[in-house]
């Protein structure tokens, strides 16, 4: 079984990172985020260091709303990595809207 256990490191420099647009490499996987304004940002980890091994998850946070979207993830336990890394930063309050659950249905 594949651990992800890196995914909490990524998404605290995801969230404290003050770059609208960034791309850096942690723990051997490509990361890219992107915005167009302050408020939100979309990520997508890739399974190695380049955007050509494929996707680990793609997702989104909107700060305003507490919103987190995750669109893709390559196994249920990633997508649950990344629920419980946005837990464990905002604990209070945190929208979870997950795509990856409808296609196990």
């Amino acid at each position: 079984m594949k651990r992800y256990k890196y995914i909490r490191r990524i998404v605290d420099r995801l969230t404290n990172s003050d770059s609208n647009n960034e791309e850096f490499t942690l723990y051997n996987h490509l990361v890219g985020k992107q915005s167009g304004m302050g408020g939100f940002f979309a990520a997508t980890i890739y399974s190695g260091i380049d955007r050509y091994s494929g996707e680990v998850a793609d997702f989104s946070y909107d700060y305003w709303t507490h919103s987190l979207y995750i669109e893709d993830a390559e196994s249920r336990q990633a997508a649950d990595a990344i629920i419980s890394a946005f837990k464990s930063i905002y604990p209070c309050y945190l929208k979870i809207i997950d795509d990856t659950q409808k296609e196990d249905i």
